[in-house]
């Protein structure tokens, strides 16, 4: 009785203990704007739709014969915060485009979110690449399955392993009024990548401006607009 007992109060404070963590993560999310949610949603040039895991964004009329995107949201941050700005570059090159829901919003905990849909989509090639902590997940599934990766791309982000082999494009974005980053493991990882990486560093750019969820906690003040922002973004996947 005592062995039993005490299993159901271990199980008990194993359960408390997740739903007290899941509560914390709630918290310490960043949601999407509300405005920007609503503005995305009206924009009929593209059908936004959810699933399980996550959100494709397909235009009304998209260019079939260009490479999908798949983005990795960073840590602690919404998926809908992306749906702003990759559903405008979505219109914008009339390219679908598959906004991952993480677990835990914490892209780490699923780094092959992608393969599943790729095969759920019956995709070819695609763009993999993230935000932050999803850009690392994002190269993390990069190296592993470079079979079904065309080009990788980096916001705010770094490799934390060796894809130097990779051959096919490689973009990095950075901010210089990003304040989140580490500098040290973003300089360091360099290396990492290919010699013919693109890698852009942009004043004025902070890591909050990839998605639209205020200003995050720490992060220096930008200067750009919206648009601008758009734009840098849709000039990585302009083939």
């Amino acid at each position: 009785m005592k062995f039993k007992k005490a299993v159901v109060i271990f199980v008990a404070l194993v359960a408390i203990a997740f739903i007290g963590f899941w509560a914390y993560v709630q918290i310490r999310t960043y949601q999407a704007e509300p405005d920007y949610m609503e503005l995305i949603m009206a924009d009929r040039s593209i059908v936004i739709e959810e699933e399980r895991n996550y959100y494709k964004i397909t235009p009304v009329d998209p260019d079939l014969a260009l490479k999908p995107i798949i983005y990795y949201p960073g840590g602690l941050v919404a998926p809908e915060a992306y749906l702003y700005k990759m559903g405008t570059v979505a219109s914008n090159l009339n390219k679908d485009v598959y906004i991952i829901k993480a677990p835990l919003n914490a892209a780490i905990f699923n780094t092959g979110a992608a393969g599943e849909i790729i095969d759920n989509n019956g995709l070819d090639e695609v763009w993999v690449g993230g935000h932050s902590l999803g850009g690392i997940a994002a190269c993390r599934y990069a190296s592993a399955n470079a079979d079904k990766v065309y080009g990788l791309f980096l916001f705010g982000s770094y490799c934390d392993q060796d894809i130097s082999g990779f051959t096919g494009p490689v973009v990095s974005i950075m901010g210089l009024r990003d304040l989140i980053i580490n500098r040290d493991n973003y300089s360091a990882a360099k290396t990492e990548l290919p010699e013919t990486s693109a890698i852009y560093e942009i004043e004025g750019l902070n890591h909050s401006d990839f998605g639209n969820y205020g200003l995050q906690q720490g992060d220096g003040e930008s200067n750009l607009s919206n648009k601008q922002v758009i734009e840098i973004i849709s000039s990585v996947f302009i083939e």
